[in-house]
């Protein structure tokens, strides 16, 4: 239960942090609707969605919050997923890779999860977060040249 009030803190934070910096052609909204990919309407909750008002083409970001180790980040490895990719991409007019994967908390500091995200997300789009947002402009620059 704690971690549920950390992470859902953690996704209103990085939402209310990076919007100051994207230009007035975007649109944040947090908690957009759900990715409606599975049968009988089932689907996925993304915790912002980013919208480029010009373009009309999105960005949904997965924020993974870390304070004590544990394997948030390991959650994330479904949105690699190729097939998912493009069934997001074809229903919900994304950038090419729909996914912005973010990693805030004491946890993502550790060299262990550094390297193994640095891995393993190489070719995706994520961040790891300071632990006081202070990469956050260098974030919002970074979305604003996918979407």
């Amino acid at each position: 239960m704690g971690a549920r009030i950390v992470g859902d803190a953690a996704e209103q934070t990085f939402a209310s942090k990076v919007a100051p910096f994207l230009s007035s052609d975007y649109l944040v909204e947090p908690k957009p609707a759900k990715l409606k990919i599975y049968s009988d309407n089932k689907g996925i909750v993304m915790d912002t969605k980013i919208t480029n008002t010009k373009t009309g083409l999105c960005l949904y970001v997965e924020n993974k919050q870390g304070n004590n180790g544990g394997n948030a980040h390991e959650r994330v490895y479904k949105f690699l997923s190729t097939p998912l990719k493009q069934l997001v991409r074809e229903q919900y007019n994304t950038v090419k890779q729909p996914f912005f994967l973010v990693f805030s908390g004491r946890t993502f500091q550790g060299q262990k999860y550094k390297d193994e995200i640095n891995l393993l997300l190489k070719d995706e789009n994520y961040v790891i977060m300071d632990i006081d947002y202070n990469n956050v402009q260098k974030v919002a620059t970074q979305i604003m040249e996918i979407v």
